[in-house]
């Protein structure tokens, strides 16, 4: 086992050990409560399941798009499918192909559908979403399979609502684009959803789709029959002292969530401050992103306090940025032109409800620093922070300006 996994296993024991322990020490119970229901001496007639019918349906995604930029990677009017990154100077729109299959000796409704899911996310946890049904198709598929199209612009999607949510949000969570095929079909016997799903993240350059991706639902009928050749004494499972050899496993697994219930809470125990190792691991986690150096204490750039490390990782990662750790200072800072996100240790969780350091907090920090004539303009410059670099915005000049701040 590498150190990084067992970091990350007393991680989520530190973390998680309220509720694994108390679920590991219900499923031990369970299990030895099976194994004990299951021990008689009497041999019992064996049952067999038959399965009399069953039904398939698979939803795929997949993507393409047409070369219709400038580019002299590429010949004008060509079709790339499936490519991990679409660059948008030479394919700004991308076409989204669902296709679901069905048994074809039956009559299956389908309706299908093509979304596009916007999110807000802080911690891991959404706090506002939104969503655009791109195309929907209902048909009653006989051939085996039913097609649906929608072509996004995404360089459009890009300049218009994308950059409108982050400029929302700022520096309060990441912000977070799906696209999701959605299938609800349904015969006389059985009905269901599929549904497929990939994320698309957009860069200053280009934009990736994860996929083909697939999702497949089965419906089954069976039936219970008396098998032949016997009773649970003569049959393909024996009798052991009046308990099955899968009684006995059951038991045996019951020990094993007893025992893992145990390792949990004791290793819990053995971290001790969680909120110091969590600190530790989060550094040692996103070490890549992470460069050491100096921190600027005044200048040019407008301050935004980030809550957590985590958080001015994400900042980092979505802007292309690097994390420069101040050791001196105990500051780690991301700076985007005249901006520097930054997260200071040990005040995590001094944060008000808005996500930032309360003012008297910033005042100490600061010291007897002067105030730069861009700190008066933190909240106009905290309007393009979501925006893509290769995004025009009628408002950045304006902003950067000396009477922006003013």
């Amino acid at each position: 086992m590498t150190s990084d996994l067992t970091l990350r296993l007393k991680y989520l024991c530190g973390r998680y050990w309220r509720l694994l322990v108390p679920a590991l020490v219900v499923v031990s119970a369970l299990a030895f409560a099976g194994a004990a229901a299951g021990v008689t001496p009497d041999a019992q007639p064996q049952q067999a399941t038959v399965e009399t019918d069953s039904m398939t349906v698979e939803t795929t995604l997949s993507t393409e798009a047409t070369v219709t930029g400038n580019t002299t990677l590429y010949e004008q009017n060509e079709t790339l499918t499936n490519v991990p990154v679409y660059l948008r100077s030479a394919t700004p729109k991308v076409r989204l192909i669902a296709v679901t299959t069905t048994p074809s000796d039956r009559t299956v409704s389908v309706t299908q559908q093509i979304v596009l899911r916007l999110s807000a996310t802080r911690d891991g946890d959404a706090f506002w979403r939104d969503s655009r049904i791109l195309a929907t198709d209902s048909t009653d598929v006989t051939s085996g399979s039913t097609r649906t199209t929608a072509t996004l612009d995404v360089q459009q999607l890009a300049r218009d609502r994308l950059a409108e949510v982050r400029t929302e949000t700022g520096g309060v969570g990441t912000v977070r684009v799906e696209v999701e095929a959605i299938s609800v079909y349904q015969t006389d016997t059985y009905h269901g959803r599929t549904s497929a799903v990939t994320p698309l993240r957009v860069t200053e350059r280009a934009y990736e789709l994860e996929t083909p991706q697939r999702d497949q639902q089965t419906n089954v009928t069976t039936e219970q029959r008396a098998a032949a050749g016997g009773t649970s004494g003569t049959g393909p499972l024996r009798v052991l002292n009046g308990a099955t050899l899968g009684d006995l496993g059951t038991g045996l697994g019951g020990f094993v969530a007893l025992g893992l219930a145990a390792l949990v809470w004791l290793t819990s125990k053995r971290i001790g401050d969680f909120d110091s190792f969590r600190r530790h691991y989060e550094r040692v986690r996103y070490a890549e992103w992470i460069s050491r150096g100096s921190v600027p204490a005044t200048g040019r750039h407008a301050r935004v306090p980030v809550e957590t490390l985590v958080d001015l990782v994400d900042i980092a990662i979505d802007s292309e940025k690097r994390v420069i750790y101040d050791v001196s200072k105990g500051i780690y800072a991301v700076v985007d032109g005249n901006l520097m996100y930054e997260f200071r240790e040990g005040n995590d969780r001094g944060m008000n409800e808005f996500g930032f350091t309360p003012i008297t907090e910033l005042t100490k920090s600061f010291g007897t620093e002067k105030p730069s004539p861009n700190d008066d303009a933190e909240t106009a410059v905290d309007t393009d922070l979501w925006l893509d670099e290769d995004t025009e915005s009628p408002d950045r000049d304006s902003e950067a300006s000396p009477d922006a701040g003013s």
